[in-house]
């Protein structure tokens, strides 16, 4: 090998590292799951939730009948996507966000029939809501199912809303955007109120732009092989 053929031969060697390094950051940084639960156990699992008193399992769903909050013993949730299926029985729901404790939470629900967004939060002990009309997302009726995504990232949180199996699109499922930074991290969770009464099913937290497609590292891999096979033939 040349001089001039050795120098493009490391150059090309150092150009491969650094491919290298990249695709294995786009392969395996698409985002990952932090948290899942679908309520197929008979009973609230006290090792995952601090539930409240009228938490129960029923027909392989969280059903809640008032009784205050109930949230994850995960309370390190930082910057996130939540959200899970609910469907409203009687009165609104509300999923909790970055919960310290029970007095010290975001706490955001919409109700049947209301075409409010409630934008909460609870710093000891004291509630204080922002009233938000819904901006594009359907309005709940009771005894249907929705799903909800919150994403919350710094002091900046966006909800989601659609009907069950329809695919969540911001132009046409928004509900609403909101800011707030009373809270960095904390746990997850679902609050009932008096007579309010809510199922919830399906939850998942992510990290944000999880798109739901498993990471594999397998296609990168061959292409990368291939090109040190050329360059190896090229020298």
């Amino acid at each position: 090998m040349t001089g001039s053929q050795n120098n493009a031969f490391n150059w090309c060697v150092s150009l491969l590292s650094v491919l290298t390094l990249t695709t294995a950051s786009i392969c395996w940084g698409a985002g990952k799951i932090l948290f899942e639960e679908d309520f197929e156990a008979k009973k609230i699992n006290k090792d995952v939730w601090v539930p409240s008193p009228t938490w129960k399992i029923i027909d392989g769903t969280l059903d809640i009948l008032g009784g205050g909050e109930g949230y994850t013993l995960k309370n390190d949730f930082t910057d996130f996507e939540f959200s899970a299926d609910f469907l409203i029985v009687a009165g609104y729901n509300a999923f909790l966000m970055r919960v310290q404790d029970a007095g010290n939470l975001y706490g955001h629900m919409v109700g049947a029939d209301d075409p409010i967004m409630w934008w909460h939060s609870k710093e000891g002990d004291e509630w204080a809501a922002v009233e938000k009309k819904i901006e594009k997302a359907p309005i709940p009726k009771l005894n249907v199912w929705y799903r909800m995504k919150f994403i919350a990232e710094g002091s900046q949180f966006t909800c989601l809303m659609a009907e069950r199996g329809e695919e969540l699109d911001e132009a046409k499922h928004l509900v609403g955007t909101w800011e707030h930074d009373a809270f960095a991290s904390g746990a997850i969770g679902f609050r009932e109120s008096g007579s309010e009464h809510c199922r919830y099913d399906n939850v998942l937290v992510t990290t944000i732009g999880f798109d739901g497609v498993k990471p594999t590292a397998v296609r990168p891999a061959h292409n990368l092989l291939i090109a040190w096979g050329n360059i190896k033939k090229a020298y």
